[in-house]
């Protein structure tokens, strides 16, 4: 490039010759440069102009779409009718929608259907490395207290299986009772003298040892929250004791020995009655109930004996007190007695071998379990009448019914000892039927029911465990 320079057209600047820009106006000199914002004016209004075009096709096509699609919101309430000037205002139907809201009211929902009972079902935990022999709830539903045959009396949450409290007992319980729904009594039918009483509010002290005499059969509590009455075998004594003491009140001695012990209500008082039996070269020899009042000084001066039958088995009582029901197993028969006023016998045939007699539906049914025969009799005891035999899965060892007694729940163990059958059989409905047949661990030995009758739950000999049923 040359460095002559020459006056610049615009500004008359010196500018080099050639240039194509002064530098002093900044104005283009001869053909402008190819990509500068000038050179490109030719385009642009077409480039705008198709940029547009574009763009306001895509907006079309959106609208349309947007305006296709049905809103959600629905169709718009209806105009409330107005009256006429000087009319009294109608009141509006309940059916009216309402004006202020959006859309038609809502229809008020119908009311759920009353959800039937379920079905029972059944789960199972391990106790650990014991047998368990009896086993019962505690009062408030979420524990459970068991026997052990390691002489010693536990107690388990029914949830997790876990165990949270044991104690050691003098013997192993054949059986436990729950007393005052605080304390539990072991009971040891052979090999034993005294009925252990552990307090389950003071798991750290030493039970209360009830001096009975000889094989202990039963023990009963008494109305008055305090006082108990336990019943032997051999000794064929009955005793009154006071806990927490263990104190002895009073004794009588009966001519035969007392195996079960029941709280009845006879001549409006609350009355003992001891169902015991005699036997002859080791055979049965009769039975007899004897009834006493407990708070009568002395003790059991006032008994009166009633002839039962020859071999009486598990009863139970009436919901008033005034009558008892059980099975007497030499006879194959039912018995219903009643103590209430002048003392009434009945009886009916039932299957072979029963072992046990329960009370469901308000006393309206009995119900034995018929061990030999493996099936369950229904007997209205309005008419002491057989109205149906009920098939068992097994040989039926023992049953316990729900508080309401709508229910009745039996172990199907088996009648020798220890117990090798398994299952349960629930019984309920009017007429009483097998409602359930749930499995069990084997050596079914002991079945209990929660005071509000929801769940049950049945202890295996062999199995080691607790299987809980619940629906």
């Amino acid at each position: 490039m040359s460095e002559r320079r020459v006056p610049c057209p615009s500004c008359g600047a010196r500018i080099v010759e050639g240039a194509r820009k002064c530098r002093a106006c900044k104005g283009w000199l001869g053909e402008r440069h190819r990509g500068s914002v000038g050179s490109l004016s030719g385009r642009e209004p077409r480039l705008a102009r198709a940029a547009v075009t574009v763009a306001s096709g895509v907006a079309a096509v959106i609208i349309a779409t947007l305006t296709s699609l049905k809103s959600p919101v629905g169709e718009a309430p209806p105009l409330t009718a107005l009256a006429p000037e000087g009319a009294a205002p109608r009141a509006a139907p309940d059916d009216a929608p309402d004006p202020a809201a959006f859309g038609p009211d809502a229809a008020e929902p119908a009311p759920p259907p009353a959800e039937p009972k379920g079905r029972w079902r059944a789960r199972e935990f391990r106790i650990g490395d014991v047998h368990p022999l009896d086993v019962v709830f505690n009062p408030s539903g979420a524990s459970i207290y068991v026997s052990a045959d390691d002489a010693s009396l536990r107690e388990y949450k029914l949830q997790s299986g876990e165990l949270i409290h044991k104690a050691s007992m003098p013997a192993q319980g054949d059986h436990i009772r729950l007393l005052f729904d605080r304390y539990v009594a072991v009971l040891r039918h052979e090999d034993a003298a005294r009925i252990p009483v552990m307090d389950t509010t003071a798991w750290d002290r030493d039970p209360v040892l009830l001096d009975v005499g000889r094989t202990p059969g039963d023990i009963v509590a008494l109305p008055d929250g305090r006082t108990v009455v336990a019943a032997t075998t051999d000794t064929k004594r009955v005793t009154k004791f006071e806990l927490p003491t263990g104190v002895r009140l009073a004794n009588i001695t009966l001519p035969h020995a007392t195996g079960q012990l029941f709280l009845v209500q006879a001549e409006g008082r609350p009355y003992i009655a001891a169902l015991g039996a005699l036997t002859h070269a080791g055979r049965p020899g009769g039975a007899w109930i004897d009834l006493f009042d407990p708070s009568e000084s002395p003790f059991g001066a006032t008994r009166r004996s009633i002839a039962v039958g020859r071999e009486p088995r598990e009863g139970d009582i009436t919901r008033d007190g005034g009558a008892v029901f059980f099975p007497d197993r030499l006879s194959n028969t039912a018995i219903l007695l009643s103590v209430a006023g002048v003392t009434e016998t009945r009886k009916t045939p039932v299957g072979v071998g029963p072992t046990a007699g329960f009370l469901l539906d308000e006393d309206r049914y009995g119900i034995t379990l018929n061990a030999e025969a493996r099936t369950a009799s229904v007997i209205d005891l309005s008419t002491m009448e057989v109205k149906s035999t009920l098939p068992l899965r097994g040989v039926p060892l023992t049953g316990v019914t729900s508080p309401d007694r709508k229910t009745l729940f039996v172990a199907l163990g088996g009648t020798q000892w220890p117990p090798v059958g398994s299952g349960v059989a629930v019984i309920a409905g009017d007429p009483p039927r097998v409602v359930a047949s749930l499995p069990t661990g084997r050596g079914a030995c002991a079945v209990a029911v929660s005071k509000d009758g929801a769940r049950a739950v049945v202890a295996s000999y062999w199995d080691r465990s607790i299987t809980v049923l619940e629906r």
